[in-house]
C-alpha cells in the first residue's frame, strides 16, 4: 500500500513485517557477503521530497488501468509500456551479472497461480513471472546466489528492489537507457549473516 504522501520509504512493505529469522528460514540467502540495495522505479526523481515521498499524482499499479490521473485515463498500453521496461531492465541486469537462471527463492502465490518455490527459471523465460508479480497475481523473490543477485517487485507502486554487485555507474546506464530510474531516494547496504540481516543507510540521493 502507498503511504499518505505517495510511496513507500523503506525497502519493501512485505520485508518490513517479516522477522529477521523468518527472512533466513524462508529460503533467503544465508551466506555471508555485502550487497548493495537499489530501488528501480518509473517515477521521475525530481518529484520526490526530502523525506523520500513522491509528490506527483500519477498511476502506480496494474489496477489503475481505466482510472484518471491529471486529466488522462490510464490505458493498457500505458501500463504495458512500463511493464515491458521493467522486464527489459531485469534481463539486462541478469545478463550483466552473468546469470543464466534465477531461483524462485520465496513465493506467495495469489489467485490460484501455480508457482513453486525453489523452481529454477532461465533468464529467457523470466518475463512471465515478472508479469505475474507486477499484476498482483503472485509475490516472488528471485535469487541467483552464485552471482550475488536477489530482487523482488512491489506491485502496489511498481518498485523493483535489487541486491547485486554490479558497479553503480554500469547499473545506472542499464536502468536509465531503458526509461526507468535508479535510486531516487535513500541508498542502503545490506549485510547478510547466517543468523541475521543488517541494513545500513549510507547515502542520500540529491
Amino acid at each position: 500500500m502507498c503511504d499518505s504522501q505517495g510511496h513507500h520509504y523503506n525497502i519493501s512493505k512485505k520485508w518490513q513485517i517479516m522477522k529477521q529469522k523468518e527472512l533466513i528460514e524462508r529460503r533467503f540467502d544465508s551466506f555471508r557477503f555485502k550487497k548493495a540495495s537499489h530501488e528501480i522505479v518509473k517515477y521521475e526523481p525530481q518529484y520526490y521530497d526530502e523525506n523520500g515521498a513522491y509528490q506527483k499524482d500519477e498511476w502506480t499499479c496494474f489496477f489503475d488501468i481505466g482510472k484518471e490521473y491529471e486529466g488522462k485515463v490510464v490505458t493498457m498500453e500505458d501500463y504495458l509500456d512500463i511493464e515491458n521496461r521493467f522486464i527489459a531492465v531485469t534481463r539486462a541486469i541478469l545478463e550483466a551479472a552473468g546469470c543464466t537462471y534465477v531461483t524462485l527463492g520465496y513465493v506467495e502465490a495469489i489467485r490460484g497461480k501455480v508457482v513453486k518455490e525453489g523452481m529454477r527459471v532461465r533468464v529467457q523465460q523470466i518475463d512471465h513471472y515478472i508479469r505475474l508479480v507486477l499484476r498482483g497475481k503472485a509475490w516472488i523473490v528471485f535469487i541467483n546466489s552464485s552471482k550475488g543477485v536477489q530482487f523482488d517487485f512491489d506491485e502496489d507502486v511498481m518498485y523493483m528492489h535489487l541486491f547485486c554487485r554490479i558497479p553503480d555507474e554500469q547499473l545506472r546506464e542499464i536502468v536509465e537507457s531503458r526509461g526507468l530510474y535508479l535510486d531516487p531516494r535513500v541508498k542502503k547496504v545490506v549485510m547478510c549473516y547466517d543468523d541475521r540481516i543488517e541494513i545500513y543507510t549510507f547515502e542520500k540521493k540529491q
